[in-house]
């Protein structure tokens, strides 16, 4: 009798101690921010991670709000449980080694012109180090013309999951013509590298409620992401927020179109019907086609192989993106931080 008592309170004992502690989330899932209050989620893969998926960072991008750069979000509560569509892809008919192989590094799930949205991956709240973990902020790679957040391999779950001593913020960002336009009548043109940036201010003015040290991130990204943050430093050379930059392959010099009369966007405009002064086709192109319209015809041009060829990419606007960066670096026009090639 007395050695089965003994064991039961052994065995309870050991349910008390030995199990794996349980860790009850609650108000550390609803995080209030700029954007309104969001709501996340944790699931079995990755039982250790806070995740919020489909947070809007800024307003929809329609109406005339297309082609022009990101304006802030009306703040309203959100189920942060789910990816949002990608940003409007340009498509092509070409075998690569992403459409053959490595499928998973596509995007997953739709597209749509209301795209722009964020993701967090956070330890849970009670790791070490909680509010000072440091942030990467990545941006997807794609060629300009197309990726997004939602993309198997670059979900980042695992990887918190493993260190628990930092955040991930993965964005979507306006591609093509939607993110770069070059288009007469428009005072900005690379309005996918505004989104990025607001991306940044965004998580420096929320991350501290997830966790995250706001005086430490790091801007990273692969391929037209990692041109995207080489050219970052020398957009804002007095006001950079981040403290580095992380370039999976990518330079300043991808940005080079040789498009000075503004004529792809002129001549994609021709295509959908729209003519005529600059103000009338910029309003046209805004009201009167579609996105789905606008991505087909520029795809279909673009798998026609037809001349002239056209495309759609960061641009020199001397503003945020520039002609000759040598020049800048000389003159010391490029924000003072720490440059890492992963």
């Amino acid at each position: 009798m007395r050695q089965s008592v003994v064991l039961s309170l052994v065995s309870l004992f050991c349910l008390i101690s030995c199990a794996p502690p349980s860790y009850h989330h609650g108000s550390d899932l609803k995080i209030s921010t700029t954007s309104g209050s969001v709501t996340g989620f944790v699931n079995s893969t990755a039982p250790n991670v806070r995740q919020w998926l489909g947070i809007p960072y800024a307003a929809p991008p329609l109406g005339d709000l297309r082609f022009a750069p990101p304006q802030a979000p009306t703040p309203h509560p959100v189920n942060a449980s789910a990816f949002a569509p990608s940003c409007m892809q340009q498509y092509s008919n070409g075998s690569t080694i992403y459409t053959e192989v490595l499928k998973e590094f596509l995007i997953n799930g739709g597209q749509s012109e209301d795209c722009l949205y964020l993701n967090v991956w956070a330890p849970e709240a009670t790791s070490k180090g909680h509010g000072k973990w440091p942030v990467f902020v990545y941006v997807p790679g794609g060629g300009f013309t197309s990726g997004g957040a939602n993309s198997l391999y670059k979900i980042p779950d695992k990887w918190v999951q493993r260190t628990q001593g930092h955040v991930v913020v993965i964005m979507n960002y306006r591609v093509n013509v939607f993110g770069f336009p070059n288009a007469k009548g428009l005072e900005r043109q690379n309005v996918g590298l505004l989104d990025q940036r607001m991306v940044v201010e965004w998580t420096k003015n929320n991350i501290a409620a997830f966790g995250g040290n706001p005086d430490s991130i790091i801007f990273w990204g692969q391929s037209a992401g990692g041109a995207s943050v080489s050219l970052y430093p020398y957009a804002y050379p007095k006001d950079p927020i981040v403290k580095g930059i992380a370039a999976d392959s990518g330079s300043p010099g991808i940005a080079g179109s040789s498009d000075t009369a503004q004529s792809n966007f002129t001549f994609v405009a021709s295509l959908v019907g729209c003519t005529g002064e600059p103000a009338v086709v910029l309003d046209c192109m805004r009201h009167n086609v579609t996105a789905a319209a606008l991505e087909n015809v520029l795809s279909l041009y673009q798998i026609s192989a037809r001349s002239p060829k056209i495309t759609f990419g960061p641009t020199p606007d001397e503003v945020i993106v520039f002609a000759n960066y040598t020049d800048r670096a000389a003159k010391g026009l490029v924000a003072k931080i720490v440059r890492a090639g992963i």
